[in-house]
């Protein structure tokens, strides 16, 4: 198990850039922690939660862009039909508006549900924007006990972060190092609409599953395969 654990991160290590960039960011799935690096030292580490294994988180690359403060949740489509209207048809009625959800039908036929801003916003009040195809985010969350598990595979493929605040000051400080960004200046700015903070030089995430990995104290670490991917990478080697 451990030789496969190895060589299945071996081989999704090659499908990595191989500059990750002076500064950026690495999320490790199967570790269930996102660190922050700034010219080959990691200066930061916070706890996430991320998908379920039926709602996995993806593996890629991308840029972050942008920081929203105060951000509303546009309710995903698969959400909408497979959860919240059966419940609606089903037995609560209610559904939408216990949780705080507006509901409008667009012109094409389709329902938007969303969440404005506010301390019940399922994103809580900041999210950290690398636009992409599996249109999955970091951000805040109001369901703060998730984090005291040891195992965080909990969300619908996006990923909530225990220490928002201190990640955006974090982020802040290397993407405008001039604005003097802190966790309580943007704590100051929760409660008003939405509030985009743009990068001028966009910033490396990478969004990685290593179940194999050295640890700051230099001991290997072999992490469950919470997804199974190393299995099915294995029989792919072979």
């Amino acid at each position: 198990k451990k030789i496969d654990a190895i060589l299945a991160t071996m081989e999704r290590w090659r499908w990595m850039p191989r500059n990750l960039g002076p500064a950026h960011v690495v999320l490790n799935i199967p570790d269930y922690h996102l660190r922050v690096y700034k010219d080959g030292h990691q200066i930061w580490m916070t706890r996430v939660v991320v998908g379920l294994p039926a709602k996995a988180t993806p593996v890629l690359t991308e840029t972050m862009k942008y920081i929203t403060v105060n951000p509303t949740w546009n309710v995903p489509q698969s959400i909408i039909y497979n959860e919240l209207l059966p419940v609606y048809e089903s037995s609560d009625p209610n559904i939408f508006d216990k949780m705080g959800l507006k509901v409008e039908r667009e012109a094409n036929g389709h329902i938007r549900v969303f969440q404005p801003p506010g301390e019940r916003n399922a994103l809580g009040w900041i999210k950290f924007m690398f636009p992409n195809e599996h249109a999955v985010y970091l951000h805040d969350t109001p369901t703060r006990n998730l984090f005291a598990n040891g195992k965080r595979a909990f969300s619908h493929g996006c990923m909530r972060v225990q220490d928002p605040l201190m990640y955006g000051e974090k982020l802040l400080s290397i993407a405008l190092p001039q604005e003097n960004y802190t966790a309580e200046r943007l704590r100051k700015m929760f409660g008003g609409s939405e509030v985009n903070l743009n990068f001028p030089k966009f910033l490396p995430v990478h969004l990685t599953y290593q179940t194999a990995f050295v640890d700051d104290a230099g001991k290997l670490r072999i992490l469950e395969d919470v997804y199974g991917r190393d299995k099915r990478m294995m029989d792919q080697l072979k």
